[in-house]
């Protein structure tokens, strides 16, 4: 049963339209709650048929997002991602992954009170996205779940921090 959250997604690079894929495919959330700016031209031309929501820019859609996942296949692209939303992430969970992020690295770049999930991902040689979780303090334990389930959409979970 898909979870009732609303969920942003935005990025660069090709894990984004990976993860948003996923979650479709599994039904993980509800396809009108997978929230996508109508900026990023590659996900909407995968996705805009499938019922996501399209919203006019990254910051309407994390405003209107409990859940806000960020991808990056480089750490660098990550902060430049987090850059035009970092001010509207309190009171959200953001799930970073990409390649060596960790929880450290994100706070840096959002606002007090957001709750951090960093996803480090590596692809194995078979193709396939294996990670571990790391947690912010303050991630509430009943929020964890419908993170766990994004990440395993389409990530092997090795384990997790906190």
């Amino acid at each position: 049963m898909p979870h009732k959250i609303k969920a942003a997604f935005i990025g660069e690079g090709g894990l984004l339209p990976t993860v948003i894929g996923a979650v479709l495919d599994k039904e993980v959330l509800p396809k009108e709650n997978v929230l996508v700016a109508r900026t990023d031209e590659e996900c909407c031309a995968a996705f805009g048929d499938r019922g996501v929501t399209l919203l006019p820019d990254e910051m309407n859609a994390v405003v209107k997002a409990e859940i806000v996942v960020v991808c990056a296949d480089k750490r660098s692209e990550l902060g430049t991602a987090l850059a035009p939303v970092m001010g509207c992430t309190r009171g959200r969970i953001v799930i970073a992954i990409c390649k060596k992020v960790d929880v450290a690295y994100v706070a840096e770049r959002v606002v007090k009170g957001t709750e951090i999930l960093a996803a480090p991902v590596e692809q194995a040689e078979d193709g396939s996205y294996h990670t571990v979780m790391e947690f912010s303090k303050d991630f509430l334990p009943f929020q964890v779940e419908p993170c766990r389930d994004i990440l395993a959409s389409f990530c092997v979970m090795d384990d997790f921090t906190s």
